[in-house]
């Protein structure tokens, strides 16, 4: 009976694409009006199969069926009522994806989270882009070549509130979930909130797999936990949305960035407590601090390094994104390596930050770490003996923080923190080596100057010098935060 459904539902999703292209055909509407209603109509006929279906496995195979038909319909140009846009995306790959991943680890148990998650991507994103999209003066932000508007997301968070708020009322209890109307609502609004972020940081397509995953992950902690751990969530998102606009107003971060940052902190501030949490308040308060010492000395930089001071979405990704993984590791499965690791990679990021921003107050000219050539300062690779020392520093401090934050250290030996200490070290090094050899340099054909930026002397577009264009300082810096991980967690393997 199952599989009969299936063809049934099938049947309907190919109905309703096939119904798009002719109303689209007939009446010229725009193919980002139709792939919107599809989105919207597709969306919630697949959200609600798990009150049609019975067993899991046909949805398997259907979501399998539309991840590799919508894959090759974007790259062979099929379907554009449901699949065209005026920017490349992936969304309608990464929508079936989600819903794989949420039917393999909820269908059991959480039903109804999986058809809540699903139904703010299908109508709260969809109703949001509409609006944002038909705005005459929106205020909007960039990034990745991808605008949002303030009001779209504004619309977002309220209709994934509202859908959240009637789901965990009438669709929960067909998990057997009774939750009283205040925590619903507590609950909704903070679901609300991260979704709404989710959804304003995603480019390509990506928000139909962050959304849907960070809405059903929130909503599962405070199904699954206590009172005394769903406060400790709330209160540490508040506390990362409190810190993203304080930052955003000192100027510490652009649009992209608060968000971000709020994003992140949620996680490690919600979930991780204080032992994960300080060591990341102190790298970023230090560091942002530290970025604005000796403004006039660094502004001669400016044409040399990617970014500016004010970190956006990639650069708190790169820094902190690594270590919020672990976060996750570590609420799933609660083991000291994934702690060691999570400091490991602050400590690395810490001590490449601090590193740069005091390295380039030394006043003997830096040397390219692979040849030990003089180069310029600013240039990618260049190491001084004064960056050496406050990179040092910056591992030294973090390290010995969380080992006042925590107990995960007692009964190992009093040589892991030193080892952490030389692995967020080993981390920042990492980097130095990454940014010598394959991070992309530019030259600029105005001036002759090369640079990180891919457009220099009044956006005159530059040119690849050395390195790969893909590598640029971002995933330069994600790198180091890896490493500086993966030598913590050796070192504490090797302790134990």
């Amino acid at each position: 009976m199952d599989w009969i459904r299936l063809g049934v539902l099938l049947l309907g999703l190919m109905v309703i694409i096939g119904f798009s292209e002719f109303v689209r055909k007939k009446s010229k509407w725009s193919v980002n009006v139709t792939r919107k209603l599809v989105h919207i109509t597709a969306g919630v006929l697949i959200a609600l199969t798990p009150f049609l279906l019975e067993n899991s496995n046909p949805l398997f195979v259907i979501a399998g069926f539309f991840i590799v038909l919508n894959f090759f319909a974007i790259k062979k140009g099929w379907m554009p009522g449901m699949h065209a846009t005026d920017r490349v995306s992936y969304g309608t790959v990464f929508y079936p994806l989600s819903f794989l991943i949420l039917v393999l680890l909820l269908w059991d148990d959480y039903k109804s989270i999986l058809v809540i998650a699903m139904l703010i991507m299908a109508v709260a994103d969809a109703v949001a882009a509409i609006v944002g999209e038909n705005l005459k003066n929106p205020l909007t932000f960039q990034y990745s070549g991808e605008k949002k508007s303030l009001q779209g997301s504004l619309v977002m968070l309220l209709a994934a509130f509202i859908i959240a708020l009637f789901g965990l009322k009438f669709i929960s209890p067909i998990d057997n979930i009774s939750i009283s109307w205040l925590n619903i609502f507590w609950y909704s609004s903070i679901v609300a909130l991260i979704a709404a972020a989710s959804e304003a940081v995603s480019f390509k397509g990506l928000d139909n797999i962050s959304v849907p995953l960070a809405s059903a992950f929130i909503l599962h902690y405070y199904v699954a936990h206590s009172p005394e751990q769903n406060a400790s969530l709330t209160f540490g998102v508040l506390l990362a949305l409190a810190i993203a606009v304080v930052s955003f107003h000192l100027r510490f971060l652009s649009v992209t960035g608060a968000l971000a940052t709020f994003l992140l902190g949620s996680v490690v501030f919600g979930i991780g407590k204080w032992e994960f949490s300080l060591p990341l308040l102190l790298f970023f308060v230090l560091s942002s601090l530290l970025s604005k010492v000796g403004k006039k000395k660094k502004k001669q930089f400016a044409d040399t390094f990617q970014k500016g001071g004010q970190r956006d979405l990639g650069q708190v990704f790169a820094n902190g994104g690594i270590a919020g993984i672990f976060v996750l590791f570590w609420n799933f499965f609660p083991q000291q390596i994934f702690y060691m690791a999570f400091v490991g990679s602050i400590a690395a990021v810490t001590a490449d930050t601090w590193g740069t921003e005091i390295g380039v107050f030394s006043k003997i000219k830096p040397r390219n770490i692979i040849n030990f050539k003089k180069v310029p300062p600013g240039t990618s690779g260049g190491v001084t003996a004064v960056g050496f020392l406050g990179g040092l520093l910056g591992s030294l401090i973090i390290v010995l923080l969380s080992k006042q934050v925590t107990n995960y250290y007692d009964g190992l030996l009093l040589g892991l923190p030193a080892l952490i200490i030389i692995a967020g070290l080993f981390g920042s090094v990492i980097d130095s080596i990454v940014g010598a050899t394959i991070q992309a340099q530019f030259k600029c054909p105005n001036c002759g100057k090369i640079t990180e930026k891919k457009l220099h002397c009044e956006n005159h577009q530059t040119n690849i010098d050395s390195g790969f264009k893909m590598i640029d300082n971002d995933v330069v810096n994600a790198i180091c935060a890896l490493s500086g991980a993966v030598f913590a967690a050796l070192a504490y393997l090797v302790v134990i």
